[in-house]
């Protein structure tokens, strides 16, 4: 019954509504202060400021007072949409012959209003996702923000002032004790390091990419975080020997991103250690770890849940894998499926699997998707990516054992594929959530109906088809008659059969039927989940 009646749009509930009107009323407290405001800092600025401070205390007193701490992130999105909507509203009022300085203070009373969310009670704050002109208020007042446990600060000023950022960003993370996810891409320092270790003491995931002045001896601020699993230090200045020190002396570190030298940073580890050292990674990801490398990440590392391996000839061989007892998920990077003993290695690995993901695999052919689907039957996320799928020389015979792909959820092909691999795979997935398919593939219509004739799709819930020479109208009504749980259908744009009055009727077709399906590319299902 719950997937019949998402099928078609639900009345909002009333929380959902309550926040809305909720974020629309913080709108309009700002616009009935902007006159009286505007007009009081004409004869005296300082008593207009006061006077807007102190109105800005009374709202978020009442605010912190009615609205329930579970939902104060929520009612922070919603204020921050109702300000947003008013302040392009109010630049857009702004004529030819208006006076400038009063349309800056309007427009000072309506950003200045955002502080009304300041309290303890927001655990969230990403500034990126903030309009351009909330941003400043935001930074200004971060220290207030007290329940903070996400903080993601952005690029900051993108590497080019990072001194100018420091004093800001210290100022707030020494009153962040409870943060746990902070990213502070381009302008970390050690001065921020430093002040991270000393109050962010429950700090559990780093990110401090592409930041210029992390160096060697800020690896060593770094192994004081006690609590920390996980950080990103990707084109930063961290040498081989930095690695080292961290891995060694951060004990309970889970994942270090994307490092190149992984594998001799490994090997650096394992000559210098009397006795075999043992290290708590679940993420490796290097382009070039050579075969020795890789048996040594199995033996130093036998905790690994998600690996990416770039495989070179006769300097990798993939079968060391085999000794990950928990790995879940597997990403390969330039092999040959047969030649290279991928199919070996998911014989033995395959029942581990829940992700595989496939970037510039050859020889992939239909025997060895049936291989994946028999090998792999509790994958939920499979991806090919520009992967060179053959026709097949001789069909794989034996009657297939699992049903195939029973419990995938997520599929991403963006490679060249023939109409009966495209149909082995989608017409078993009767459980999937998510399907992108690349340009390079060419559906029509009447494979779109063969398809759905064998498996309607009834869990489906995002529909990524990138670019079509051939699908019409017809297509699109079948897809969202036959995929009750759709949410989104996108890319149509890229179809170029499609006019701008089959749009039309689309959007018409969808709000008369009242189907809960959007085709606006700006919201994702995907990245939600």
């Amino acid at each position: 019954m719950s997937t019949v009646m998402s099928r078609y749009k639900q009345p909002k509930k009333l929380e959902a509504l309550a926040l809305y009107k909720l974020g629309d009323w913080v709108a309009q407290q700002a616009e009935w202060q902007t006159i009286p405001i505007t007009m009081l800092s004409q004869t005296n600025i300082n008593m207009a400021q006061a006077t807007l401070s102190s109105n800005i205390q009374h709202i978020r007193t009442y605010l912190d007072y009615n609205v329930p701490w579970m939902l104060q992130d929520l009612f922070a999105n919603e204020a921050i949409r109702a300000l947003s909507e008013l302040l392009e509203k109010t630049k857009n009022s702004l004529g030819f012959r208006a006076s400038m300085g009063k349309f800056v203070s309007q427009m000072n009373v309506i950003v200045r209003t955002a502080e009304v969310l300041f309290t303890k009670k927001i655990t969230v704050v990403v500034i990126d996702s903030l309009p351009k002109m909330l941003r400043s208020v935001f930074y200004t007042n971060l220290h207030t923000l007290t329940g903070l446990v996400y903080l993601n600060l952005g690029s900051l000023s993108g590497g080019w002032k990072t001194a100018d950022m420091e004093e800001a960003v210290v100022k707030s993370l020494k009153e962040l004790h409870l943060l746990k996810y902070l990213i502070i891409n381009y302008d970390c320092t050690d001065t921020v390091l430093r002040c991270i270790v000393e109050n962010c003491k429950l700090l559990e995931k780093l990110d401090v990419s592409s930041s210029k002045c992390i160096t060697d001896v800020s690896v060593d601020i770094i192994c004081k975080m006690k609590k920390l699993k996980g950080i990103q230090l990707y084109r930063t200045f961290v040498s081989l020997m930095g690695f080292v020190n961290l891995l060694i002396n951060c004990k309970y570190l889970e994942d270090i991103g994307r490092c190149d030298d992984i594998g001799r940073v490994l090997e650096c580890i394992d000559a210098n250690s009397s006795e075999r050292t043992t290290l708590n990674l679940r993420t490796f990801v290097s382009r070039y770890a050579t075969f020795n490398q890789l048996q040594l990440a199995v033996q130093i590392c036998p905790f690994i849940r998600n690996m990416t391996v770039f495989h070179k000839t006769l300097d990798t061989d993939l079968m060391s894998l085999i000794g990950l007892q928990d790995l879940q998920e597997l990403k390969l990077l330039s092999c040959d499926f047969y030649a290279d003993q991928v199919k070996q290695v998911l014989q033995i690995k395959g029942s581990n699997l829940v992700s595989l993901h496939l970037e510039h695999v050859d020889q992939i052919d239909l025997n060895a998707l049936m291989y994946i689907s028999q090998m792999c039957p509790f994958l939920e996320s499979l991806t090919l990516y520009n992967c060179t799928l053959i026709k097949h020389t001789s069909l794989y015979t034996k009657k297939l054992e699992i049903q195939p792909f029973r419990n995938l959820k997520k599929l991403t092909c963006v490679s060249t594929c023939t109409d009966d691999q495209l149909t082995f795979i989608l017409s078993n997935c009767l459980n999937v959530e998510y399907i992108h398919l690349g340009t390079a593939i060419q559906l029509t219509d009447d494979f779109i109906f063969k398809i759905l004739d064998k498996n309607p799709l009834i869990y489906l819930k995002e529909l990524r088809i990138m670019q079509s020479d051939f699908l019409t109208m017809t297509s699109i009504e079948r897809i969202i008659q036959s995929c009750m749980s759709l949410e989104l259908l996108v890319e149509l744009e890229s179809w170029t059969l499609l006019t701008d009055n089959d749009r039309e009727y689309l959007k018409n077709y969808i709000k008369v039927n009242n189907y809960n399906v959007s085709t606006s590319s700006s919201r994702r299902y995907d990245s939600e989940n």
